[in-house]
């Protein structure tokens, strides 16, 4: 088993398509731990344990996964295209600056729309260290990576709210173009 592999398709499932292995999900996106494992099994395109689950949860370097305390349910955090769940988000102050990692070709469709749109996510998902911003805009391996500079602080003062996830993704429901305050490219 190839643990990134495993990872894409445990996002597929958590994030987008519990009912690929007709997984009952809760409206925050919680799954019991048994059964995912258990449907993943039964599905044949891969065997899953229980030490697996929790080393992929562990060394995911987004840290997209979330156990409860006993390890009895798992969550993704954030980035469900699912609409009825809702995303388990702590309303907070944002930092001055957070960064939101995308295409060269996305960058100029948000310039002729006049704003970053959650599409059919949630929310607009940022990062508050580039670095990690970098990581999303690298995963379109075929297009050319651009790192937004979103004044998140102007924007709350401003009266936008935001929600952070409990993997430190910072959430909003649109980015209007003039809170861009730089484009950075590699």
């Amino acid at each position: 088993m190839k643990k990134k592999n495993i990872s894409v398709y445990l996002c597929y499932l958590l994030r987008h398509h519990p009912e690929a292995v007709s997984l009952d999900m809760d409206r925050h996106g919680w799954v019991d731990t048994a059964q995912l494992i258990d449907h993943v099994n039964a599905a044949g395109k891969y065997t899953l344990t229980l030490p697996q689950l929790k080393q992929i949860a562990a060394e995911d370097e987004k840290g997209r996964y979330r156990f409860n305390e006993d390890c009895s349910r798992i969550k993704a955090c954030q980035g469900h295209s699912i609409p009825w769940v809702q995303p388990e988000l702590t309303e907070s102050e944002p930092p001055e600056l957070l960064y939101h990692g995308t295409t060269v070709s996305a960058w100029q469709k948000i310039q002729k729309s006049g704003f970053i749109s959650r599409q059919k996510r949630h929310a607009v998902h940022m990062q508050a260290e580039p670095e990690k911003a970098w990581q999303s805009a690298r995963r379109w391996r075929r297009q050319e990576p651009v790192v937004l500079k979103i004044a998140a602080g102007r924007m709350s003062q401003d009266g936008i709210r935001f929600g952070v996830s409990d993997n430190g993704v910072w959430c909003t429901e649109q980015v209007d173009v003039k809170y861009i305050c730089d484009v950075l490219c590699e």
